[in-house]
């Protein structure tokens, strides 16, 4: 796992798809993290600030939520209402995906990992101040450690080349 600020700071890779039918391979990204991180910040941050929480069930079923997260200090964090069930799912299983809203041309950012509760009162003043709402005594905060981070963007939209390039971080193990 990994912070926020050490996934910008490493490797990455890079598949372009030739044709719809024949996936690329995956090849060390030039510009590396820096540059998945840079379209996350755009995609998460810049227009609307609200990204979907992917966790799963004591059942095992999968289960989306609409939050707000935010990178303070290179960590990746978000407040999480106190009796709601994603704060349950994080709570016992940790476990989670977060994703972007679709840019234009259906351009995706996604990252996921493990999260864990903070309890320390100095980043949660910290993260509260950065937070774009108020927060409230009743939300709890989430530090969102990162395992594997996704970027995907289309070439030659709309026309019959059109493809995706997908780019990828992992934590080194």
């Amino acid at each position: 796992m990994a912070t926020w600020a050490e996934f910008a700071a490493g490797p990455a890779e890079v598949s372009e798809q030739v044709t719809a039918d024949a996936p690329g391979s995956w090849a060390p990204f030039r510009d590396g993290g820096a540059a998945l991180a840079a379209a996350g910040e755009r995609l998460l941050f810049d227009t609307i600030p609200v990204a979907l929480l992917g966790t799963v069930t004591a059942s095992g079923r999968p289960r989306i939520h609409p939050f707000v997260p935010k990178v303070v200090d290179g960590r990746l964090w978000a407040f999480v209402v106190a009796y709601s069930p994603k704060r349950r799912d994080l709570d016992d299983r940790r476990r989670y995906t977060i994703h972007a809203n679709l840019a234009e041309e259906d351009e995706e950012f996604w990252v996921s990992g493990e999260a864990r509760r903070e309890g320390d009162e100095s980043h949660r003043a910290s993260v509260a101040a950065a937070m774009p709402y108020t927060v409230h005594d009743w939300e709890m905060l989430f530090e969102f450690d990162l395992e594997l981070v996704g970027w995907t963007r289309w070439l030659d939209w709309g026309t019959p080349m059109h493809r995706p390039v997908h780019h990828r971080w992992r934590a080194s193990r």
